[in-house]
């Protein structure tokens, strides 16, 4: 799930999250950000390990040097604060000096830095994301896992603006984008098999048919959508791909045989409607049948 403002209650952000899942928080960014905004740190690790640079702000000195925080349990203290002074006397001469003004403040303690640091990886898809160095299981996340995911998250929101959760597949290990659920069905009521087909269980889809499903989201993957949604009940119907730069959300089933549905509008509305309102009413931008030329006008929309 992507996060674009300062996060204060992180448990909201972890709803699409399922309960046996393992994630990671991190961040897509192209090589100017990545630069600009992190530092290269020398370690004995084979594959370079970054830190956000303490010009970012708060947080990044946090992360990289610690902070002192007010001890409030215990009684003030008289402190002095170093002021410089400068004066002309009476005849033209200037002098000046450096006084110590007293103030009372509780004791500070000393909070350790939270030293996280961050990794290059890949998206099943190839794409280059920015993980930082903590796994997390749902099922299992204790108050301060909840504490450190938050403060990674805004970590990397005053560095770069946003940050992801990403689920880790259960197959491969690798990261992958969360696709969030809506609580309502997608067009039509299909049968569950992507899981089956995924995990090649046979359940009533011949081979040549899986392959062509992997295929056609896989090129829908590559195509680096910023949103994915699917309806009630895992990967039943149809799934939503939004790409922003395009202004479009891709509808493809996932059972092979069925069409691609391509909105330029309030997908959420033309969701609830069936194909045959769909197509009556001429409301998608176009429509797609999984034919040997699919893969031509995926490319035409989306490149």
């Amino acid at each position: 799930m992507q996060i674009n403002k300062r996060v204060v209650n992180i448990k909201r952000y972890l709803t699409d999250i399922k309960d046996d899942d393992r994630f990671v928080v991190g961040v897509q960014l192209d090589e100017t950000s990545l630069r600009n905004r992190f530092s290269i740190l020398k370690t004995d690790q084979p594959a370079d390990v970054y830190s956000p640079k303490i010009t970012n702000g708060i947080n990044a000195e946090r992360n990289a040097i610690g902070e002192y925080k007010p001890d409030k349990s215990k009684q003030k203290e008289t402190c002095y604060r170093a002021q410089h002074w400068k004066l002309k006397d009476w005849g033209g001469h200037w002098h000046e000096g450096t006084s110590y003004i007293p103030y009372e403040r509780y004791p500070r303690i000393f909070i350790e830095p939270k030293g996280v640091k961050f990794t290059l990886t890949s998206l099943s898809n190839g794409q280059k994301i920015l993980v930082a160095n903590a796994i997390f299981k749902m099922n299992s996340l204790t108050e301060q896992e909840l504490v450190l995911i938050k403060f990674i998250v805004n970590l990397l929101i005053e560095a770069v603006g946003e940050a992801e959760i990403f689920p880790l597949d259960s197959i491969t290990g690798m990261p992958v984008r969360v696709i969030k659920t809506v609580n309502w069905q997608i067009i039509p009521k299909g049968e569950r098999i992507w899981y089956f087909i995924k995990h090649d269980i046979d359940h009533g889809v011949s081979k040549s048919e899986k392959v062509m499903i992997k295929e056609r989201f896989k090129v829908l993957e590559n195509y680096l959508p910023d949103e994915m949604y699917k309806g009630l009940d895992s990967y039943v119907g149809y799934v939503v791909f939004f790409y922003k730069s395009k202004g479009l959300y891709v509808f493809d089933s996932i059972m092979y045989g069925q069409a691609t549905y391509v909105f330029d509008r309030d997908w959420k509305e033309v969701s609830k409607l069936t194909k045959k309102q769909i197509i009556d009413g001429g409301i998608a931008k176009a429509r797609l049948i999984h034919s040997k030329s699919w893969r031509n006008e995926i490319d035409k929309l989306l490149k």
